[in-house]
């Protein structure tokens, strides 16, 4: 599977991007496979996207199950038009968003976000997203 390209704005003075979408990885399809509606966040569910909702606790699933910044992996958010948006930039610069499904585009301006690291817990990871990552866990036996 190819990377998808994603939109950019046309208009005149609008700031061009190489920003490319990674493409729908195993393991983002195993996050998105245990994700269930007490898990997502309905102040943050702006029609981005099939998963949107789950954007924060997705991406901070995926950090932790594929190796964090070992593994060469970046949260980033932006707040757009009053909705907060995490997603992953991994290694190559690539744009993993969890909250899209395989076959989805975006015109997000993912060219706008900030490096963020996730919230500070004791347990190193949020109980949300540990829960996903315990449900993936046992999906994989």
């Amino acid at each position: 599977m190819s990377p998808s390209p994603v939109k950019s704005p046309s208009s005149a003075g609008a700031r061009k991007t190489d920003i490319t979408l990674a493409p729908a990885d195993k393991l983002k399809r195993e996050i998105q496979a245990v994700l269930t509606d007490e898990l997502a966040r309905d102040r943050y569910r702006s029609g981005h996207g099939r998963y949107g909702g789950f954007a924060y606790v997705a991406a901070e699933a995926y950090f932790h199950l594929a190796g964090g910044y070992d593994a060469g992996l970046q949260p980033m958010q932006l707040k757009h038009r009053g909705k907060s948006h995490w997603w992953l930039l991994d290694s190559s610069g690539r744009v993993i968003d969890l909250t899209l499904a395989p076959a989805e585009t975006s015109s997000f301006p993912y060219h706008r976000g900030h490096r963020r690291p996730f919230r500070y817990t004791p347990a190193g990871i949020s109980r949300r997203a540990q829960a996903i990552v315990e449900r993936v866990e046992s999906a994989r036996g």
